[in-house]
């Protein structure tokens, strides 16, 4: 099963988007920086109240940390926007599905998974091969 996790977006300025979220009612549960990725992500349930349910997809905003980083890239080029949706597979099921996609043609942009926030694996699918729109594809790391 593959579900929505997170829907990712660049800002230049984080503390006035977590305002404005937070005034829509939203409420910041994490804060992590990702060096890997250049990055420090803050996290919004998008759904309140449904943590319970153990399904809450959530917003992220990425904060740049790294100014030749690819989402400090990714804003010079594009501007602020969502940057990525994230989508989220079972645990021990991320390299069966790179795997699948490598097979089927799609670009990945890492070789094998890597360290994201909340201490998942993670991938992406190439933009080229997804119409334009940058994908991760996650599980959750074994903490």
């Amino acid at each position: 099963m593959t579900r929505l996790n997170h829907i990712g977006i660049a800002v230049r300025d984080p503390e006035t988007l977590a305002r404005v979220l937070g005034l829509l009612g939203l409420s910041k549960t994490h804060d992590e920086n990702v060096p890997d990725q250049g990055v420090r992500t803050h996290f919004f349930p998008a759904l309140e109240g449904q943590q319970d349910s153990g399904y809450f997809p959530q917003i992220e905003i990425l904060e740049v940390l790294d100014p030749e980083g690819t989402v400090a890239r990714f804003i010079e080029k594009r501007g602020p926007g969502v940057h990525h949706l994230s989508f989220e597979v079972k645990r021990g099921e991320l390299d069966s599905l790179c795997s699948k996609l490598q097979a089927a043609g799609v670009q990945l942009i890492y070789h094998e998974p890597r360290p994201g926030a909340h201490g998942m694996r993670v991938n992406f699918i190439h933009p080229k091969s997804s119409g334009g729109v940058l994908l991760e594809i996650t599980e959750r790391g074994t903490e």
